[in-house]
């Protein structure tokens, strides 16, 4: 054979190849808009059974925690695990809104343009971002809206103050997640943030459980650390705490020597891969997570 119908035969065998290529694509891009469209059904019909247009009615973070512990589970290849988690963000907030309208009120006082990264990475492009100037504006639209939720950076100057103490008033705002849910090195969008909701209609048991605490002697640390927990923050006495669900937490006052006690939240715990630092209480490891 000479070595021109060598040449032309492998180029048709290379188009063929790249052919079938492009119609295996084609084939599982139509299987997943048409799995889209499937999981809108579903939506529709549970808005009909549950009836979910009520504020917080929609909100299920324990339920998104146990579906991002999943997806981490099966995700293999070459696609980064954070495009994963974006575009199913991205899913899950859009039919969220399908049950119960909000936007999103930013914490715009520390790292402006690194919140609204954090705030479009969560919840994508079709919510509507309301810049405040600081944690406790933002906690305040909350509050007032009835419906959206909140992003405030974890970490807040000291003219801050306790903005904590702001939270969970009978039936106001209080923290529901935190941000990133997985920490894994290279992945966008990662400044520390906690996610504030209204009063949630149908909460799922925590792991940890987030109070405000004023202390009145000692160092309360040790204890805290010695019951599973961790300070968050701080504002000279005031202290916002982390605690495993369940703890006995009158009995861990009397030890760690803090009172006015207020409970402002819950979270589920995140997710650490690699070398990445993450905070213990906050964040397991794969292995730990059950996730493998």
């Amino acid at each position: 054979m000479a070595p021109t119908e060598t040449k032309i035969s492998a180029t048709e065998a290379d188009a063929a190849t790249l052919a079938r290529i492009r119609q295996t694509i084609d084939e599982l891009d139509a299987e997943m808009h048409r799995c889209l469209i499937e999981r809108g059904t579903a939506i529709g019909t549970l808005i009909k059974v549950k009836g979910t247009s009520r504020p917080g009615a929609a909100f299920r973070p324990g339920r998104e925690a146990d579906m991002m512990r999943r997806l981490v589970a099966r995700h293999e290849g070459a696609l980064p695990l954070w495009t994963v988690e974006h575009i199913w963000r991205e899913i899950i907030t859009t039919f969220t809104r399908m049950q119960a309208p909000f936007d999103v009120a930013i914490d715009q006082g520390v790292a402006r343009d690194a919140i609204r990264d954090t705030a479009r990475f969560l919840f994508g492009f079709t919510v509507a971002l309301h810049g405040q100037p600081d944690a406790m504006a933002t906690i305040n639209h909350i509050r007032e809206s009835g419906t959206d939720l909140g992003l405030v950076a974890a970490e807040q100057p000291a003219s801050a103050g306790a903005w904590w103490r702001a939270l969970g008033r009978a039936s106001g705002p209080r923290i529901m997640a935190l941000s990133p849910y997985i920490r894994i090195a290279g992945r966008p969008a990662e400044h520390a943030s906690f996610v504030i909701a209204p009063e949630l209609a149908d909460p799922t048991p925590p792991d940890l459980e987030l109070f405000a605490v004023t202390v009145i002697s000692g160092d309360p640390n040790a204890a805290i650390a010695a019951a599973g927990g961790a300070i968050l923050a701080e504002a000279g006495a005031e202290k916002l705490v982390a605690l495993p669900h369940g703890t006995a937490v009158a009995a861990l006052a009397a030890r760690a020597g803090f009172d006015d006690i207020a409970l402002v939240g819950a979270l589920s715990r995140g997710i650490a891969m690699g070398d990445t630092d993450a905070n213990p209480v906050l964040y397991q490891r794969l292995d730990e997570a059950g996730v493998s």
